[in-house]
């Protein structure tokens, strides 16, 4: 009996030091594999603290500006809840900074007023998106593309005349908070004026050169020009 008892023992004990050496064989294994630098000590350092996966905070950074420019520049009539607010829109404050959001919530009235007075429908597409530069935790981009606006047709309520779009370029600087991507600035490349966060907003009126709820240079029917002969180039919304 007391043969049969040493046997189990061993047993288990062989077992049990082939799990061991077979963890080993694995973390050994994960290190050489797995792990950045040029010997054990910062590949066990890189598997601790693992870099930061550039690719992917890359493709994050540009998904978030894209989305961004994309939300800023569309809004409508169907936005506007019975108290004549854009509550859809003003929801965009949550891509933004602390710091920026300021600066929008203080606009977005702006643009819920032109809403109301002239039923002005606007959709903004980027259409490239690159990133100028970029580190751990912030990054410039650069998006360019078109804002479609529409009204209605003065003749038939239930048709909207086209302007002809206009074309944006834009430098949108991204913060990185708490593992995700923020907008902390917008400036429009085409407009030699201050940046969206760095505008002032005087009494009475929106921020001096910076949008006002229509593209700087109102949009005209695609057979007109506008009045002052110049071409658009910018459909920043507030």
């Amino acid at each position: 009996m007391r043969e049969s008892n040493a046997t189990l023992r061993w047993s288990v004990i062989g077992l049990l030091l082939t799990v061991v050496v077979a963890a080993l064989g694995v973390s050994v294994w994960t290190l050489v594999d797995k792990g950045a630098g040029s010997n054990p000590g910062e590949k066990l350092d890189s598997l601790i603290d693992p870099p930061r996966d550039e690719t992917a905070d890359r493709e994050k950074a540009l998904a978030a500006a894209r989305t961004f420019v994309q939300r800023f520049n569309t809004y409508g009539p169907d936005l506007l809840d019975a108290a004549g607010k854009m509550p859809d829109y003003a929801g965009v404050g949550r891509l933004m900074t602390a710091k920026f959001r300021t600066v929008f919530d203080k606009n977005v009235g702006y643009a819920e007023e032109t809403v109301k007075q002239t039923q002005i429908d606007r959709v903004g597409t980027p259409y490239a998106v690159g990133v100028a530069s970029i580190d751990d935790d912030s990054a410039e981009l650069l998006v360019a593309g078109v804002v479609e606006f529409s009204y209605p047709d003065p003749s038939d309520g239930t048709q909207r005349i086209p302007f002809e779009p206009l074309r944006f370029r834009y430098e949108v600087s991204l913060v990185k908070q708490g593992g995700t991507w923020l907008v902390d600035d917008l400036d429009d490349l085409d407009d030699e004026l201050p940046s969206f966060g760095e505008a002032s907003i005087p009494e009475g009126g929106p921020p001096v050169g910076q949008p006002s709820g229509q593209p700087s240079g109102q949009p005209t029917p695609s057979s007109e020009q506008p009045s002052d002969g110049s071409s658009p180039s910018t459909g920043e919304a507030p």
